[in-house]
């Protein structure tokens, strides 16, 4: 009996397909709606995950991830070479919370958090793109997910979703959340692919091989740690 646990969503056609026909008959970039109106009608099947990764190989790539498809999607244009570039925000992620190197990750970020607001306050006309993480208790688990920062504080940030993952279904891009500091588990600036923070991703980094490192760091546009 196949093992539902195994079980991923697989777009036939292709999202990143579908993505690119859509661009191509509108003319323009598609707004960050129109992907994800994209992705909720599009044809999904249900396949064990041995089988997926035997499909990309086929197709020659891998497909656009769902949870994160505007972030995705704008690396794919980038990798294409469309104008005009877009912001393509954070891509969101799940994680271990009783992770030993996940809980170092947590610990990093609550303490480094005064260094995030003097880096908050030194951006002068946007120049920065300040993002927290924090924890979503859903139905289905906890939902670790990157907001944008649009106000900071002594007692914490005033943050948004930038795209809304399946799981949420009670929420909507533009949701502000008031992120209370030690409800903070990561923070992180990606300042001209110098990357400020980001802890969790780092202790993520650290358990891939040199090449999926270099594939992670491709897909964040990341060329140094700092």
């Amino acid at each position: 009996m196949m093992n539902e646990e195994k079980l991923v969503p697989v777009f036939i056609p292709a999202l990143i397909a579908l993505l690119v026909h859509a661009e191509d008959s509108k003319g323009d970039p598609l707004t960050h709606a129109e992907v994800l109106s994209i992705r909720d009608h599009a044809n999904v099947m249900m396949m064990e995950k041995m089988h997926a990764q035997a499909l990309d190989e086929s197709r020659g790539y891998d497909d656009i991830d769902p949870e994160n498809c505007w972030y995705d999607w704008q690396m794919c244009r980038r990798k294409m070479g469309r104008q005009p570039d877009l912001d393509p925000g954070a891509s969101i992620s799940m994680s271990n919370a009783d992770d030993e190197s996940m809980q170092q990750a947590f610990a990093q970020a609550q303490q480094s958090l005064p260094d995030f607001r003097q880096l908050i306050d030194s951006s002068t006309a946007g120049e920065f793109h300040p993002l927290v993480k924090t924890r979503f208790v859903l139905a289905s688990g906890n939902m670790f997910v990157w907001l944008l920062v649009r106000e900071s504080n002594s007692e914490g940030f005033l943050a948004e979703l930038f795209e809304v993952p399946p799981a949420m279904t009670d929420h909507e891009i533009g949701d502000t959340f008031k992120v209370a500091n030690d409800a903070v588990v990561d923070w992180m600036i990606n300042h001209n692919g110098r990357l400020h923070g980001g802890y969790t991703i780092r202790a993520h980094r650290a358990t891939l091989d040199a090449r999926e490192q270099a594939k992670l760091d491709e897909h964040l546009g990341v060329r140094h740690y700092l």
